[in-house]
């Protein structure tokens, strides 16, 4: 993912802090990231074709490695 899309984890702070709410959730700090850049990489698209599909397959892979 570029550095500094996204604010929140680009500095050590954000990251800390993104990484403690995963693990107090259950989810793995690089499953969370995998979500984020399916996000990002639809930014400026206007139409988000793909995206659920997307977001589907990360969660579906999430579900079956717990």
């Amino acid at each position: 993912m570029p550095r500094s899309v996204v604010v929140l984890l680009d500095n050590a702070e954000g990251r800390a802090m993104v990484k403690e709410t995963c693990r107090s959730n259950g989810l793995l700090f690089a499953e969370f990231q995998e979500l984020v850049q399916a996000e990002v990489e639809q930014t400026g698209k206007q139409r988000r074709a793909g995206l659920w599909d997307s977001f589907d397959d990360i969660l579906d892979r999430i579900q079956v490695d717990d």
